[in-house]
């Protein structure tokens, strides 16, 4: 018989998993996009959206091993707990204004208190560890929790006590710039839902770590709301830091109450397998906990009508495309805002000669005259200049301003088309990346290849091997990291630098390392297709066994060469389509931006060369209707 309250709990737990996820990225979303100054100056902008919304998606497979337990094996996911992580520490150093001294104190508190509750913990779960290879659940008593909060309050003590850089008493800071009250304020978050984490969660064999619902909803929704409301005592006049600090203290805190608590006691106690930190990905608590935390914090700073005002320098994602500048001026003309039209389509024109000036080497121009030393016929000079006079002096007319806008869009087509001579071809950047990817594939089948021949038994056996299923997803782990650090470092990857391209920002500066992540987080469905079917074609190719041979044209061939065959036309056919999409994306905008670069702000530029200096009759254009001068 049906229990209607079992069925009934099953639907809305099912649907709360469901939904989370996404109504956690519509807060964020509106965080980032509805107050942009406020999100990029506390570190939670549009990059670190696209990284832990899309890149967290794609990211499924990216799974790093780095060691073993007994015969299991350790690893850590990229989305799942890698990302977050990554994003809430570069928000606490731009808390500091770039000093590593409250995230080094931090992670230090964190270290020396996991260490210790570790160690209390194995013991206390050592009677009943036994019980895991019969399949039950190892859960919490009271005395394991008692003695971790004795040790989260003695380590939130000591953090308050800790001296202030600036001089003044322990645990104070009437400026706010000292790091003792924002330590406090990390500590006591992390240790509030490290401990309610611990205490709701429990191990099972061949599952992983699990929290029932909607238990696993009250530690970051407290968290968030508690961080908000104490945030003026703790981090005076910055409260809007309290947003990416309950994000980084709730991840690591559930990081550490699950993952680092509870899996320990598993190792070795059942099957071999791969356990993962943030292992499920958008749907890990490790990952759900502090986006929840954040989109609570969101929610309540808005409800107290606190401000979303900067709190410091924004690390943009690059100067607005001219076209959006453009855009912004004929909606103004729609609504009828003329002067706001016309400034927008006066700056329109700067900018697209700015752009093409960067993009070409040149210097800068004279205050004024950003079209001159351009290689670009003589009216576009005057009509810059005159419709610089005309949004200076305003007008009413609704026929010139139209007019100024069809002279705007003159404009930033001829900077669109001096730089585009600047992007690289669509071919060079084919070979450049098909370069990497032999690059970084080459080693991967000599490690498959190992592998397979030192397994014994069958083809079963080889793809049911533990050390195969980890390097697959090492090959994709690593070869994502290639093209991140190598952008990041060098600013080119070598296959890239072969074909003499560099990966820029819209300043034309090396980009950091989040936007190599972005940009390079939408390469990882290629890197994974890549990776799982050239391993399985390893695989076959040693494993197949005694597979009748087919004569074709008189010639036998071997059944396990066939079968590799077959899976190198499924590898082509699917590189073949993401490529497809990525050719797409780059022939349909006018900077040849693919859609990690259109994420992340980014161009791929060729090395500068003499021959963009051409003499101005190497431009030819069309002449625009004429602006006529502000006395007409």
């Amino acid at each position: 018989m049906v229990d209607p309250f079992a069925l009934a709990s099953d639907i809305v737990t099912d649907s709360v998993s469901l939904v989370l996820p996404a109504a956690i990225w519509a807060l964020f979303f509106l965080l980032a996009f509805e107050h942009p100054s406020f999100a990029e100056s506390v570190g939670l902008g549009r990059r670190a959206f696209w990284l832990l919304f899309l890149g967290s998606l794609l990211a499924t497979f990216a799974i790093l091993p780095f060691g073993t337990v007994s015969y299991d094996i350790v690893a850590v996911s990229f989305g799942g707990a890698i990302f977050p992580l990554l994003i809430g520490a570069l928000a606490v150093l731009r808390m500091t204004g770039g000093s590593y001294r409250l995230l080094t104190e931090y992670l230090a508190f964190l270290a020396v208190g996991s260490v210790a509750m570790l160690l209390l913990v194995l013991p206390l779960a050592a009677p009943v560890v036994s019980s895991l290879a019969s399949g039950a659940a190892l859960g919490t008593n009271g005395s394991e929790v008692l003695l971790l909060f004795v040790v989260a309050v003695v380590l939130v003590l000591a953090a308050a006590v800790v001296p202030n850089p600036a001089g003044g008493s322990p645990g104070r800071t009437d400026s706010g710039e000292g790091t003792s009250r924002p330590l406090v304020f990390l500590v006591g978050l992390s240790m509030g839902t490290l401990l309610a984490t611990f205490a709701g969660s429990s191990a099972i064999p061949g599952v992983g770590i699990v929290e029932q619902f909607p238990y696993y909803l009250l530690p970051p929704i407290v968290a968030g709301g508690a961080a908000v409301l104490l945030a003026p005592w703790f981090v005076p006049r910055r409260e809007g830091f309290a947003l990416p600090l309950v994000f980084f203290a709730t991840t690591f805190g559930t990081l550490l109450g699950a993952d680092l608590l509870r899996q320990p006691p598993l190792y070795g106690t059942g099957p071999a397998g791969i356990y993962t930190i943030g292992g499920a990905g958008v749907l890990d608590l490790v990952y759900l906990s502090g986006l929840l935390a954040l989109g609570t914090a969101f929610l309540v700073h808005y409800a107290l009508g606190r401000p979303f005002l900067a709190l410091g320098p924004a690390e943009s994602a690059g100067a607005p495309a001219p076209v959006g500048r453009l855009a912004r001026a004929f909606r103004a003309g729609v609504d009828g805002a003329l002067s706001e039209s016309l400034a927008e389509s006066a700056r329109a024109g700067h900018e697209a000669a700015e752009q093409a000036r960067a993009l070409l080497g040149l210097p800068a121009a004279p205050a004024g005259r950003p079209w001159d030393g351009l290689p670009v016929p003589g009216w576009v000079v005057s009509d810059q200049t005159n419709l610089d006079a005309i949004a200076r002096s305003g007008s009413k007319d609704g026929r010139e301003g139209f007019r100024a806008w069809l002279t705007a869009r003159w404009l930033v087509t001829l900077g669109r088309d001096l730089g585009q001579r600047r992007f690289g071809s669509l071919g060079a950047r084919t070979v450049g990346f098909l370069c990497d990817l032999l690059i970084v594939t080459i080693p991967a089948v000599g490690v498959w290849t190992a592998i397979v021949l030192a397994t014994p038994g069958n083809l079963y056996a080889a793809l049911s091997s533990l050390p195969f299923n980890a390097a697959i997803y090492a090959y994709v782990s690593l070869a994502f990291l290639y093209f991140a650090v190598f952008e990041t470092v060098t600013g080119s990857s070598p296959g890239k630098r072969l074909v003499r391209l560099a990966v820029r920002d819209k300043s034309l500066r090396p980009i950091g390392f989040v936007p190599a992540l972005v940009r390079n987080s939408t390469v990882l469905p290629t890197l994974t297709v890549v990776g799982v079917a050239a391993a399985l074609g390893v695989a076959f190719l040693f494993k197949t066994g005694p597979l009748a041979s087919v004569t074709v044209g008189g010639i036998p061939i071997p059944g396990g060469v066939l079968v590799l065959a077959g899976v190198i036309a499924v590898l082509a056919a699917a590189v073949g389509l993401l490529g497809a999409f990525g050719v797409l994306v780059i022939s349909l905008n006018s900077e040849r931006q693919r859609l990690g670069d259109l994420l992340a702000g980014t161009w791929v530029v060729r090395d500068l060369i003499p021959a963009f200096g051409a003499a101005p009759s190497a431009v030819a254009s069309p002449q625009p209707p004429p602006v006529p001068p502000p006395s007409a």
